[in-house]
């Protein structure tokens, strides 16, 4: 998989990355979405009756919507444009 990355500011500048390398170039960003995303998800689980939570680790459902995930909880100048 091949994730397209540009800066919010600097359309010029844009990187093609695996996930691989996306996770690395980009570790300090991608924690801090995964835990506002896990947050999140714990707050909405408040809401449901104990047998209905089911899940403790969000980190496989935040890479299940990668993007939109990313765009939506990580602080930076940086988005997914597309994932290929």
């Amino acid at each position: 998989m091949k994730i397209i990355v540009k800066n919010r500011r600097n359309n010029n500048e844009k990187y093609e990355l695996t996930l691989e390398e996306f996770k690395a170039k980009f570790r300090n960003e991608l924690t801090t979405a995964i835990n506002s995303y896990t947050h999140q998800q714990e707050q909405k689980d408040l809401l449901k009756p104990p047998f209905m939570r089911l899940n403790t680790d969000y980190t496989h459902d935040f890479y299940q919507d990668l993007r939109w995930n990313f765009n939506n909880h990580a602080p930076t100048n940086y988005y997914i444009e597309k994932q290929i």
